[in-house]
């Protein structure tokens, strides 16, 4: 039997945003849900703004779109006890706190909108989550994910792969290691523009990055009508359809 990621019978998706810069792509999501208010409904309300940055220039967002935001600033929370950013069991105290933040508005769905901290258990199991990566994690090599992690990009083009995509993906505690949802169109790669790697890496991110804007609000719009579902087994569909490496555009 399939079950959607979420039962749009609930109700509206209470959706809410995690960013660390420009939250450009959250922008997006909320964009989207004016102008599907304006023609007759939109199966989402954005609630919530979260920033790990007081400085976050997409908490200006909060005020011109009239949500709600939350601030913690993470490196203020490991500096007032004395560890490291990478300490995982402060991380866990940090990710509970951010649930308590969200607690007045409830939402059900987080958008990883360039939020640029690994998350742990307690937040992961609290609400759905998506997260964008501009790479394609579909492609593996002995068994792991090719072009996870920061450097998805230059990975790709280290790896010779002759196209780049973006992949939107369920958001669990491994790093880019969640259930694919949906891939870009792709990105034809030019091996004699003469760039070098680095030069590379930040050209072909632009638009890597201009696909996520579109698409990641044809994530959460998919999610809060019911689209996506997955079986007891946990494979994810489309409607009907398995996309057990998600959907490819």
């Amino acid at each position: 039997m399939l079950k959607p990621l979420y039962d749009s019978a609930k109700g509206k998706m209470r959706v809410a945003g995690l960013v660390s810069g420009s939250g450009a792509s959250f922008r997006t999501i909320l964009e989207q849900q004016i102008r599907m208010e304006a023609q007759g409904g939109c199966p989402y309300q954005v609630v919530g703004i979260f920033s790990d940055n007081p400085k976050c220039k997409g908490l200006d967002m909060g005020k011109e779109f009239n949500v709600p935001v939350f601030v913690n600033d993470i490196r203020a929370f490991y500096e007032k006890r004395g560890k490291k950013i990478t300490d995982k069991q402060v991380r866990e105290e940090y990710d509970r706190e951010t649930i308590k933040l969200f607690d007045p508005v409830k939402p059900d769905f987080l958008a990883y909108a360039g939020y640029v901290w690994a998350t742990t258990a307690p937040l992961v199991n609290a609400y759905i989550g998506v997260n964008a990566h501009p790479a394609d994690l579909s492609i593996e090599k002995d068994g792991r994910r090719a072009y996870a992690g920061a450097n998805g990009v230059r990975d790709a083009l280290l790896g010779g792969e002759s196209e780049v995509r973006s992949t939107l993906h369920l958001v669990t505690t491994q790093v880019d290691g969640g259930p694919i949802l949906l891939i870009s169109e792709p990105v034809p790669v030019d091996r004699n523009s003469g760039m070098s790697l680095e030069e590379a890496s930040r050209f072909y991110l632009k638009p890597l990055n201009e696909m996520t804007r579109k698409l990641f609000p044809r994530v959460v719009k998919d999610i809060a009508e019911g689209t996506y579902r997955r079986d007891d087994k946990g494979l994810l569909y489309y409607g009907d359809t398995p996309i057990p490496k998600g959907l490819r555009l």
